[in-house]
């Protein structure tokens, strides 16, 4: 069964691997419970719903129900993930850090740091206008936009000034450099979307998954 964790996003360090050194992405690892296997006869589908997180002081009561009938304390994040096979896994069970001990490769997926509206420069890596010459006020702006009278509108797609950033994006084939067991910690070689402080789902590489280590 493919699993996908949920870990915090520390933020961004260098580590020396061999006589290389690597800017890494250090990740941090909490308890995660399956608290609910879901079945195409009950459910419709196939998914394995988990719970992870700081512990919820004041729970409600349909979510003391809900945890315990997987004899789990309530946790404040709960997620689900579809998979083809649920038959290994149980509810009530504990996901430890040890079930990546083997995966060499994960794919990365967070939403990506929010940037707000940005201009086309920043957006799009315009060039810009001129930055002398009597040019006035105009340094920055996006220049021509459209045609004249055919066909007298702007064209879908067109490149221009927009919201940037904040959209849910996956980094493929991201090499794991090490495990901390210890201080329940991930290092990934490069960078992952998300700012300091978000949380990012990491999963098996769909891409990379012959390079696992024996």
């Amino acid at each position: 069964m493919s699993i996908r964790l949920r870990l915090k996003k520390e933020g961004m360090t260098s580590i020396n691997v061999g006589s290389e050194r690597v800017p890494v992405t250090l990740l941090s690892f909490e308890k995660h419970v399956v608290t609910q296997v879901k079945n195409v006869e009950k459910d419709g589908y196939q998914s394995v719903q988990v719970a992870t997180g700081k512990l919820v002081k004041k729970p409600t009561k349909p979510a003391k129900g809900h945890f315990a009938a997987s004899s789990s304390d309530p946790l404040k994040q709960i997620y689900e993930y579809r998979c083809d096979d649920v038959s290994d896994i149980s509810v009530g069970s504990v996901i430890g850090l040890d079930k990546i001990d083997s995966w060499q490769y994960v794919d990365a997926q967070a939403v990506s740091t929010g940037k707000g509206f940005t201009g086309v420069m920043k957006a799009w890596n315009f060039a810009g206008q001129r930055a002398s010459h009597g040019n006035s006020l105009s340094h920055r702006a996006p220049g021509s936009i459209g045609q004249c009278q055919d066909p007298g509108r702007v064209f879908k797609g067109k490149k221009m000034a927009r919201r940037h950033g904040g959209v849910n994006c996956t980094i493929q084939a991201l090499e794991i450099v090490g495990i901390d067991h210890d201080n329940m910690t991930v290092a990934v070689r490069g960078s992952v979307p998300g700012p300091k402080g978000s949380y990012v789902f990491i999963k098996k590489s769909i891409k990379k998954s012959s390079g696992d280590k024996s």
